[in-house]
Parts: structure tokens; C-alpha cells; sequence
């Protein structure tokens, strides 16, 4: 943990002594100092550099530290307790006792030459002539290039006002706009009432909040050069705000910063859950478990004894990374199994004492003085809450683990690498520092990084398992390296701004008000920026938007890792049966989401239909990879960054997509890697080309798709059973092979000389026909004619062929395959999933007469879905072996259109044949 730089304390009105907080191996010791002159004097020269070169000839003795005058009994108490505590956890010395080289820091109010001689009163003028602001903001001063290094001073300015983003930028824009961009320096550019604060939107209703509640000013770094706010608004979530605060200034009610303690205080954490409890009656009340054989630590007994569950209790859940740190450079499997002390009794009617072993790991122990001080009693941890040895209780206790955590009262979540992590300010693990400082009137304080960017990178939301349990947690509390982390189904709250929470409520007090972002891990919600709860909403719209959030948080989880790959749909189990049991009803087949017919036509053949497509909607999936719509990209910067893709694949650092056997090719969960969740996307805009369509279950029934649709409401087996579909049977069209690689040809322009890595899109665009066709060539003449036609063909393969002449050269040996009839070799194939694009006319038609709108409305919901995207022909690139007929997914190709013509229409222009039969597995 870096050192802190510590202020000089007022001194006390009957002493003239001084305290100063002097950093010792990672924690704050106190130091006294008697100053030469008056304590009045001594305040004028608290930014001088006499002070510090007086300070520095101090005598300074550890062991007479308990006898200063400075120090009450108290203070020396909390010494020697956090010494004995850190001697027993360690098995070291206490730090008074230590043999250390201690140094006085740099005073808090002291700046460095170049940030004193910066005139921060523009500040003020700016803020009182009430200047207009832009998305820029205003500079008030240029200082060259000197904030992009690292600070080698101790200047606290100079860390927070640290821009190392800025280079990158620079970088990244000049392959971007294709010029070189010069390097004129930076300047510092103030913005008004926290204008690029993540808590909030930056649409004109939050806008005006912060306006009228007159919140304060920030500033930040940023070159001398156009396009950076993308640059500055990650740095600025990532490294977090630098707030101006001026002297006399008064505190605006909504988002001021405040000074973080170094310890964890329970205070705010209690009003937080009073105002849930009390306002978010019907999000957040915890609902009783009803789990068979659940148990639960009892913190308030001498020996914490395991007990078994009670409908009385009122417990606390924690979340955390299990296994211990490396030792000696080891990276073993993380350590599982409880200790014997844990084990239940055979017969689970009879209780009988158990309790932890001694050797809890340190995230436990301080999630134990959690729960107490909070004021409850009970607290519940999978790894001594479970018999570990007892695989039957472990598969039905984890398959209710989204209850658990349901239940309880709320849930600590520690980010931590690892169990002996422990919960930063509880105990033995420091905060990190809160940077501050003063230059003349005006107090410069850091708003500290996103709790949602620090949960994001961190080791906990790697694992697949923990997000369930961040999703059913109905109040749930993170400790991060900095600060303490608020969120219920209703609000959200960090500890370093202050807020009322009852004006950002709304008038009922049953949620935030929309302008206000929404917490992570909210299931039923209408968007990240709302806490609106839709799961019962039969509105078609509200419809749209549960499906948008189930792709999204299938593509969280599809980022996460699991020590077991086989439990890839176990971990799944909870999130499928919430979202079955909402009103989209989606079928969770094999992971994949299929919603339930959303226009609902009257007539069996209508319902398959649209049922119909929304399985092709669901079956077009791809993986989160490099995405290029041109045959020239832009961002060409991007692939030459991503080129480490044919490394291991690992979650937020290398998404290439791998094979995970033993679940089908046709379904995100047979695969490592993320998915692509795109919300321009919608079921209903998707006409499906697929006929006699059947499910394959592992132990060999097989029933036909409208099974799916011949339920009024899920039942848990039905939502169980669909989980294990492995094979889909179906009739389709395919593209001609040889077709298909003369359209590449033809349409591959620029980018056919350029080899991309696995899973790229290769783009084409029709304006680079002429230039690549070959007048002689009578070959290419159909292709001139659909060049009017055609926009481009994109694949995106998860695996298989590396570039897009491997692709072309693939394609065209599984033509001449097909041709011949020969070879056992298997080959490649486009099947035809449907079109996207507009909708079929009477489905629109049902949609918007069942919209639920207001009269005054200028548009229905539902009309405000307009796809993005032209006509698509949707392909699912599979590989037949012809031995035996079975085919697997390899990835997805669209061949899109742009003027006009329908994709049935121009689907037909094709060389499709009669439909074949296709087992997918």
C-alpha cells in the first residue's frame, strides 16, 4: 500500500503541541511535535518550507511514544491493541518494537513549486460570472506535458491531477483519423457542479439537479487536441474526480465529497439499510428461505457455534473468493473442503453442536465483526454452512443458493484476491489513501475511483458463481480497497459523497428517480439506469426490456471463469429461473434465451411461428470480438492490439472464444468466451426460415419446439429440464458453397490481402467491386449485378480458419466435397437461420395494439425500437461430418443489403435449393 502524506492537526486549544500521523510499514503512527514559535505564528507557515526543514531536526524516539504528552490513554490503547493484533496475525514484532527508519512526510497543505505557482482564483471567476460551459469545460491554466509521468515529489496535487491516459490517446487518435496529431501540451480544465460524476446522467434532468443544488466544481488534465472526452470520462471513473472546494462554500445536498475515515464505520452502513427498510418495502424486504438443512454461524456465542437455521433468524450472507494465497510462488487449486469441526450430524434431525475451527481465514473473521456491528447476530458462509463432504446436500443447497442470498438481511461482498484478503478497514487490512490537499482558500479533495469500475477488474467478478449471488442479494455491501459500497434493488450510495438520499427519491420514496444510475446487479430492472422494477410488467415494451437485460447479464457471466467447467449451466440455474419466471417467460434452452411469442397471435400455426423466431433470434449469438463493418477499419489500432488473442483465453483481457465439450456447439455454454449482446436486436424482428424444428435431450427423447410453447407458466422441472437440451433437429436452406466464396472474392476490396485473427469480422464494402473485378473475367459478371444489392458480408467465426482466405479457401474445398461425393473429411456449410430486418406486418400490428401507453404520448414504446441495421440474410456457419450427419457450430455469417430490397426478396437471388435435414449438436 503506498504511504499516505499526513496532515499537521490544529492543535488543541490547550496545548500547542501538534500531532502528526506518521506512516509506519503500512499503518499511521502519531508523532508529536513542539514548535518554536506560537501556534498562531506556526498556522501562517503551515505551506512553508521552514516548517518542514524544522520538523525534519526533531527528535524522534518509538520507545518513548507512549509517554508523550499528546497521547492520552486512549490513544495508546488503540497502539498497543493494533500491534498486538498485527503480531498475532503475523507472527512479527510489534511495530513500536520494530527496528524501522522513519521519515516525517510532507505535510498535507504543502504543494510543489509548480502547482503553487498555478492561480486557482480563475476558479472562483469562472463560477461567478456564470460562464457557459460545454462538454470542455473551461481551462485555466496550460502546464505543458508535466502531468503524464508519474509525480516523483511528494506533492499531493501532482497524484491527483496524475493523467497517464493522455498518451494513449494520442496515440489511438492519430491511427484513427489517419494524421498525425501534434503534441501542444495540456492544459487543466475546470467543469461546473460535478459535470462528469458517473453517479449521474448527463441528460438535462440530472443536469439540472446538480445545477440547482448547487454541487461543486471538478477539474481534470486534458491535451491541447479534439476528441478526448471518451479519454478523460474512463480516466475520471477510474482514477476518480479531483472536487474544488472553496472556503465559505456551502455543502450542496446531493454528491459532496467528504474525508473518509481510516477505519470502517458502521454509522452510515445502519441509515442506508433503515432507508431501505423502511421505503423499499416491496424490492428489498428479504424473503424467509425455505432451503432444507440450512445452518448458519451464531457470531454472539463464545466458541461460534453452527446452528441450524431458524424462520426467526435474521442473518447476514458473505460473498467472497475462496482459497488462500500463494505460498513460495505455488498456484494450486484454491483450498475447498471445510474443516471436520464443520461437519453436520448424519441425521439432520438431530442438532448438534458445531462450530469454526480456529483457523478462519481473515475475510471471514472480519465479516464477522461486520455482522455485530451492524447489530446481527447470525451470519452465513457457503464454505462452513455446507458439508463440503456430502455431495447431495452441496448440489441441492447450491442449486437454492439465489434464495439464500434472497434471504438475507444484507450481503457483504469482499473483493479480495483470495480468503486471507480480509475487508479493508475492519481489521488488519489498511484503506487505501484519499488524496487531499489545500492551496490557499481552496481544498482539493479526490471523489475517489468508481466502486463500479473497482468491482468490475476485480477478482471476485471473475468468478462465475459470485454473480448470482450479487443478482439475488437484495441489499448488498462491497468493501473496496478505498471506500464502502451501497446498493439495493432501489438506491445506491458511496461512502466519500454525501448525499439526501430523500431528494434523489422519488415522492412515493420507493426508488432513486431515473436520472440516477441504477446498481450493478439488479434483476428486473428496465435498464442501467433505472431501478424500475418490470418482472410482472405485461407490456410488450417492458417485454423487450427484460430480454435486453438477460442478454446483458449472460454476457457478464459469459466473462467469468469457473474452477469446475462443467458448471457452467449449474451457476446458470438460479438466473434461468428468475427470468423464466417473469413476464417474457424465457426459456433458458441450454442457456439460451428464448423468449415467449411476444405478439402472441391467436392460432397454433402463428404462436410456432413467431415462436420460431425467437429461437433464430436466440440461435444468432456471437462473441464479443473485434467488430469491423468496412474493409478498411478505422480502428485498425484495435486488431493490432488484440493480436494476443491466440493466447489462453482470460476474462477482460483476451476474449478469443475456445471449445467447452460436453455442451452443444449451438449454445453460448459450450463455449469460453464472451457473448455479444447487442441491443439493436430485437425477437420480433426476426423471420425465421427453419421448419420441423425438435429438441434432443441427453437421455435420447426427443420433443417437438411447440412443447415450449404449450405452457401458460413455467414449472421448476420444466425450467430444469430445458437447461439439459444438448441437440436440436431441423430442416433448413444453404447457401451455395461456390457462391459463397465468389462473393467474397468479389466483395472482399481492400481487406482480401489482409489476414485477421480468429473470430474477426471480415467486412466488404460494395463501392470497391469495380476496383478489384477483372473485366475479363465473365466469371463475375452475376456478382457486378448484385453488387448494387449487396453492402457486405460479415463472419464472425469462433473457431476454425484464421483469416479470410483460409475462410474462402475452406469454403471452396467444401464445394468441390459436395460436389463430388467423395471424402469422409468433414466440411463446411451456411445454413439459412432467417432474415432480419423489418418485422412481418400483422406481428407489428399485434405488438402496438397491446402497448401499454398514455394518450398524450407522442409514440407507443414499442415504435421506439427502430432497428439500426439494414437487411440482413443470417447465416449459421456450421461443420457436417459426413460420416455421421452431425453438425457443430462454428460461427455466424450476415450478408447484408442497403438499398431497399427485402431480405426474402433478395435471399431469393441465391442458389438455395430444396431444405435439408441437420442434427446440431
Amino acid at each position: 500500500m503506498p504511504h499516505s502524506t499526513a496532515a499537521l492537526a490544529a492543535p488543541k486549544s490547550h496545548h500547542a503541541d501538534r500531532n502528526i500521523q506518521l506512516p509506519v510499514r503500512g499503518r499511521v503512527r502519531s508523532q508529536v511535535i513542539r514548535p518554536t514559535c506560537s501556534p498562531a505564528r506556526n498556522r501562517q507557515h503551515l505551506g512553508s518550507n521552514d516548517l518542514c526543514r524544522r520538523s525534519r531536526d526533531v527528535e524522534r524516539r518509538p520507545s518513548a511514544l507512549s509517554h508523550r504528552p499528546g497521547l492520552g490513554k486512549r490513544r495508546r490503547s488503540e497502539h498497543s491493541t493494533d500491534n498486538q493484533s498485527r503480531a498475532g496475525s503475523r507472527g512479527r514484532y510489534p511495530a513500536a518494537k520494530r527496528p524501522c527508519k522513519r521519515q516525517l512526510p510532507w505535510p498535507k497543505h504543502e504543494l510543489c513549486d509548480e502547482c503553487s505557482k498555478i492561480c486557482w482564483d480563475g476558479i472562483e471567476r469562472i463560477a461567478t460570472e456564470k460562464l457557459r460551459f460545454t462538454w470542455k469545460g473551461r481551462p485555466i491554466a496550460d502546464v505543458g506535458r508535466r502531468y503524464r509521468n508519474p509525480p516523483t515529489n511528494n506533492c499531493t496535487l501532482c497524484r491527483q491531477l496524475y493523467a497517464p491516459w493522455i498518451e494513449k490517446y494520442l496515440e489511438n487518435s492519430r491511427w484513427i483519423e489517419r494524421k498525425f496529431i501534434p503534441d501542444k501540451g495540456d492544459r487543466i480544465h475546470v467543469y461546473p457542479n460535478l459535470q462528469y460524476v458517473p453517479h449521474i446522467t448527463n441528460h438535462q434532468p440530472g443536469r439540472n439537479l446538480l445545477r440547482a443544488e448547487d454541487a461543486p466544481y471538478h477539474i481534470a488534465v486534458v491535451p491541447i487536441a479534439p476528441k478526448w472526452k471518451a479519454g478523460v470520462l474512463e480516466h475520471l471513473a477510474t482514477r476518480g474526480m479531483v472536487v474544488v472546494l472553496p472556503d465559505g462554500r456551502t455543502e450542496s445536498r446531493v454528491l459532496q465529497p467528504q474525508q473518509l475515515p481510516r477505519r470502517f464505520d458502521p454509522e452510515p452502513v445502519r441509515s442506508w439499510l433503515e432507508t431501505c427498510s423502511k421505503g423499499h418495502r416491496s424490492r428489498c424486504n428479504p424473503r424467509i428461505p425455505e432451503v432444507k438443512g440450512m445452518r448458519v454461524i451464531d457470531c454472539e456465542s463464545e466458541n461460534l457455534a453452527i446452528r441450524n437455521h431458524q424462520p426467526g433468524y435474521k442473518y447476514v450472507a458473505l460473498s467472497y473468493v475462496w482459497g488462500a494465497p500463494p505460498v513460495n510462488g505455488s498456484t494450486g487449486p484454491p483450498n475447498t473442503g471445510a474443516s471436520a469441526s464443520t461437519r453436520p450430524p448424519r441425521d439432520p434431525n438431530v442438532e448438534r453442536t458445531l462450530r469454526l475451527p480456529r483457523d478462519v481465514p481473515l475475510t471471514i473473521r472480519d465479516a464477522i465483526t461486520v455482522t455485530k456491528s451492524l447489530g446481527y447476530r447470525y451470519l452465513w458462509v457457503d464454505k462452513y454452512c455446507i458439508d463440503q463432504h456430502n455431495p447431495k446436500e452441496q448440489q441441492e443447497q447450491f442449486s437454492r443458493m439465489g434464495d439464500i442470498y434472497a434471504g438475507s438481511q444484507i450481503a457483504i461482498f469482499a473483493l479480495g484476491d483470495d480468503s486471507e484478503a480480509g475487508l479493508p478497514g475492519v481489521s488488519t487490512t489498511p484503506r487505501l489513501v484519499q488524496e487531499e490537499c489545500r492551496s490557499g482558500r481552496y481544498r482539493f479533495i479526490s471523489t475517489m475511483p468508481d466502486p463500479h469500475e473497482f468491482i468490475k477488474y476485480s477478482q471476485w467478478s471473475n468468478r462465475a458463481w459470485t454473480l448470482q449471488e450479487g443478482l439475488f442479494s437484495t441489499r448488498r455491501l462491497f468493501f473496496t480497497n478505498h471506500q464502502v459500497y451501497f446498493e439495493c434493488n432501489a438506491m445506491n450510495t458511496t461512502e466519500c459523497l454525501k448525499s439526501d438520499l430523500g431528494v434523489l427519491h422519488t415522492n412515493n420514496r420507493q426508488r432513486l428517480r431515473a436520472y440516477h444510475r441504477a446498481g450493478q446487479f439488479i434483476c428486473g430492472n428496465s435498464s442501467s439506469y433505472s431501478h424500475l422494477d418490470v418482472r410482472r410488467n405485461q407490456a410488450n415494451h417492458r417485454k423487450v426490456d427484460i430480454l435486453r437485460r438477460c442478454q446483458h447479464q449472460i454476457t457478464q457471466y459469459t466473462k467469468r471463469e469457473l474452477t469446475n467447467k462443467d458448471d457452467i449451466l449449474h451457476a446458470f440455474a438460479a438466473i434461468a429461473r428468475f427470468y423464466a419466471k417473469t413476464s417474457a417467460m424465457i426459456a433458458s434452452l441450454s442457456g439460451l434465451p428464448v423468449p415467449f411469442p411476444i405478439a402472441n397471435l391467436p392460432g397454433a400455426e402463428n404462436r410456432k411461428q413467431e415462436g420460431l423466431d425467437h429461437l433464430t433470434y436466440a440461435l444468432s449469438w456471437s462473441h464479443e470480438i473485434n467488430n469491423f463493418d468496412t474493409a478498411f477499419p478505422r480502428r485498425f489500432f484495435v486488431a493490432q492490439k488484440n493480436k494476443k488473442q491466440q493466447d489462453p483465453w482470460r476474462p477482460h483481457h483476451n476474449p478469443k472464444p475456445q471449445r467447452r465439450h460436453g455442451f452443444p456447439s449451438w449454445s453460448w455454454a459450450g463455449w469460453f468466451g464472451a457473448v455479444k449482446a447487442s441491443r439493436e436486436h430485437l425477437p420480433y424482428m426476426w423471420t425465421s426460415l427453419l421448419d420441423s424444428v425438435k429438441i434432443g435431450f441427453p437421455d435420447g427423447t426427443v420433443k417437438p419446439f411447440e412443447y415450449i410453447l404449450g405452457f401458460e407458466r413455467y414449472k421448476a422441472y420444466f425450467i430444469r429440464e430445458l437447461l439439459t437440451a444438448d441437440t436440436l433437429f431441423f430442416d433448413a436452406h444453404v447457401l451455395d458453397a461456390r457462391q459463397v466464396v465468389q462473393r467474397l472474392v468479389t466483395t472482399a476490396g481492400r481487406s482480401n490481402s489482409r489476414s485477421m485473427p480468429v473470430g474477426e469480422s471480415f467486412s466488404s464494402v460494395g463501392s470497391a467491386f469495380d476496383d478489384e473485378d477483372d473485366p475479363g473475367d465473365s466469371s463475375q459478371d452475376s456478382s457486378r449485378d448484385s453488387a448494387t444489392t449487396i453492402g457486405d458480408i460479415e463472419v464472425r467465426l469462433s473457431t476454425g480458419p484464421a483469416s479470410l482466405k483460409e475462410f474462402r479457401y475452406q469454403m471452396l474445398l467444401s464445394a468441390r466435397q459436395q460436389e463430388r461425393g467423395e471424402g469422409t473429411a468433414p466440411y463446411y456449410q451456411c445454413i439459412i437461420l432467417g432474415t432480419h430486418g423489418e418485422p412481418r406486418k400483422d406481428v407489428y400490428r399485434a405488438i402496438k395494439a397491446q402497448d401499454k401507453k398514455r394518450r398524450n404520448a407522442r409514440k407507443r414504446r414499442i415504435e421506439l425500437f427502430e432497428p439500426s441495421d439494414p437487411e440482413d440474410i443470417v447465416c449459421l456457419v456450421v461443420r457436417t461430418d459426413p460420416v455421421n450427419g452431425v453438425s457443430h457450430r462454428r460461427g455466424l455469417m450476415k450478408v447484408r443489403y442497403y438499398t431497399g430490397k427485402g431480405g426474402l426478396e433478395a435471399l431469393w437471388g441465391w442458389d438455395v435449393g430444396e431444405k435439408r435435414s441437420f442434427i446440431l449438436k
